[in-house]
């Protein structure tokens, strides 16, 4: 079986987690995500300190690590341990989330392969399609861009299949959009029929403006996952994402900007997007997963809830 350990750095016990930070943990990738100020010093200071009161101990093979994380006050307590199972074996990295110990699993581990995988394709065929059509505009070859953006779409919908967020509504709420947004470009497909020299869905779109209601929502839910990460990880390019993609659109469908303005805007998002792509293989795989323990935690009933939050008040 596997060993395990938790040692406090200090009398400061991290405090139940409220509403709101149960509500972050669900929607943001963090194991022990918490709201309130952060404070860099701060946090490199109290780091220290356990690294000099636990530090890295290894006792019959059992490797302890320590790591600090805010509280609402802005005070910091460790809550993060490493188990050994045997000195030639890897290292079990077990997380303390809000309710509780988790780990990576293997299938959690394939999840968010498969979720960055479906971003980089979305990426990669959206962007290739977006210089098709400044190139050559809607008279682009037509099989070319379907294909593009078919293959982006379907990229983008793995992800969403894929993605962790603990939060149902929210989650069922994006894949509704892409649903939609889908069904929408199926229909701007079938009523192109070669007008004004589009054969494909984006050249009907970039012909006839009013086609972005069709096509709207599969993005809309590409500025959800957007702000989402943007949210959770402050992350810049994922912000661009976020703001780009509805200012991308609503220029083109108000006609407010002139062609060279949205080329610009177009050859920005198209950078930001893959940014944002590339961006996620240099994440740790557990921030992708988000605290598998809030997850088990509302699977419970109120009463084995509240016998939980006893117990961890208690530790």
């Amino acid at each position: 079986g596997i060993e395990a350990e938790r040692k406090r750095s200090d009398s400061r016990a991290c405090p139940s987690p409220s509403l709101a930070q149960m509500e972050r943990s669900k929607l943001c990738g963090r194991s022990g995500a918490v709201a309130g100020p952060r404070r860099p010093g701060a946090a490199v200071a109290v780091a220290r300190a356990c690294s000099s009161v636990a530090g890295r101990r290894r006792n019959g093979g059992l490797s302890r690590r320590l790591v600090c994380q805010p509280n609402r006050e802005g005070e910091h307590c460790c809550r993060r341990l490493v188990v050994r199972r045997s000195q030639s074996s890897p290292e079990v990295e077990v997380f303390e989330g809000q309710f509780g110990t988790w780990q990576v699993e293997d299938e959690d581990r394939r999840e968010v392969f498969l979720y960055r995988g479906g971003l980089s394709v979305c990426a990669a065929s959206f962007s290739l399609a977006g210089l098709a059509l400044l190139a050559a505009g809607p008279e682009s070859n037509g099989a070319l861009l379907d294909g593009l953006f078919a293959a982006g779409s379907l990229g983008f919908g793995l992800s969403l299949v894929m993605i962790h967020i603990y939060i149902t509504p929210a989650k069922r709420f994006l894949q509704g959009l892409f649903l939609a947004g889908v069904a929408g470009s199926l229909f701007v497909l079938a009523s192109s029929g070669g007008e004004d020299g589009a054969t494909s869905v984006l050249g009907s779109v970039l012909e006839h403006p009013s086609k972005v209601w069709f096509v709207g929502p599969l993005f809309a839910s590409l500025t959800g996952v957007g702000f989402k990460e943007g949210v959770c990880y402050g992350k810049r390019e994922a912000f661009a994402v976020a703001v780009l993609t509805p200012v991308l659109l609503l220029s083109h469908l108000t006609g407010l900007a002139d062609d060279k303005f949205e080329a610009v805007l177009l050859l920005g998002w198209i950078g930001a997007l893959s940014a944002f792509a590339a961006g996620k293989f240099n994440q740790p795989i557990h921030e992708d997963i988000g605290d598998k323990s809030v997850f088990q935690f509302m699977k419970l009933s109120e009463e084995e809830q509240q016998q939980v939050l006893r117990n961890r008040d208690q530790l």
